[in-house]
């Protein structure tokens, strides 16, 4: 069984309101979110750790861990039109959830690619208790 630090991690600093993501192409839909990079990067080892004792909990097969060349990833920004009126509930909802837009967003599509994903459950890491 690969270690849950052999599955990418993949980190994004929401420039709105100074938070990070973490997410896991290998896992979609499993994501962290945290005050710095350092906590995101922990909270998404704990939270690929909760899936993979689903996976095997459920008799799946784990995901083989990615090993992308670095010069092979996107850019992780890409410009998006949408309706007045979705854009205007999308940052009315970000208001009430106390989040960026963008932080939204980013939670929207892993939620989406999960979904899109036969067997895939959407999974957010627990807040780490303090030692």
């Amino acid at each position: 069984m690969p270690e849950t630090t052999s599955y990418s991690m993949h980190v994004f600093a929401d420039a709105d309101d100074g938070d990070y993501i973490a997410i896991s192409p290998e896992f979609p839909g499993v994501s962290a979110f945290a005050e710095t990079r350092a906590e995101a990067i922990a909270e998404l080892e704990i939270a690929i750790g909760g899936a993979v004792a689903i996976y095997e909990e459920q008799g799946w097969p784990l995901p083989t861990p990615l090993t992308p060349a670095p010069m092979e990833l996107p850019s992780g920004a890409f410009r998006l039109r949408l309706p007045r009126s979705l854009h205007a509930a999308l940052a009315h909802r970000a208001r009430m959830e106390g989040v960026s837009q963008n932080t939204l967003a980013i939670s929207y599509i892993a939620q989406g690619l999960a979904w899109s994903v036969p067997g895939a459950e959407v999974l957010e890491a627990e807040p780490a208790e303090s030692a």
